[in-house]
């Protein structure tokens, strides 16, 4: 039997890069703490999570700008923050909004790893 969980963590050690979450707190406000985290990130192709597309008379059309995969226990929150090539002493970097998290379930129902699409807000 396959195991998802090495399976997965091989592909973020060969293609992953790492980035910055800023979580979304319950007041609506982010928190001042940044985690780093390994992700494989793509472009558009966001069809496992739901409502990422919609149907229009000129075809499918996704709504986010790039699609992350993170491991399981990184747990991420739709309106948390990802920080793209985030440095204290550059402002050249990437920001995005995680608009639709999907967990990818394996055996017994535990969460192998997240599907996050996510758009450009800076």
């Amino acid at each position: 039997m396959i195991n998802t969980k090495k399976s997965f963590n091989k592909i973020l050690r060969e293609w992953g890069h790492d980035v910055y979450i800023q979580r979304i707190l319950p007041n609506g406000n982010h928190s001042n703490k940044f985690e780093r985290v390994t992700t494989r990130q793509v472009g558009q192709s966001g069809f496992t999570n739901s409502d990422s597309v919609q149907e229009q008379q000129e075809g499918l059309i996704v709504n986010y700008d790039a699609v992350y995969y993170f491991a399981g226990e990184i747990n991420p929150k739709e309106g948390d923050r990802i920080y793209e090539n985030y440095s204290t002493r550059s402002k050249n970097y990437s920001l995005f909004k995680m608009d639709a998290v999907s967990p990818v379930r394996g055996r017994l129902g535990k969460i192998e790893y997240w599907i996050v699409g996510a758009t450009r807000e800076r």
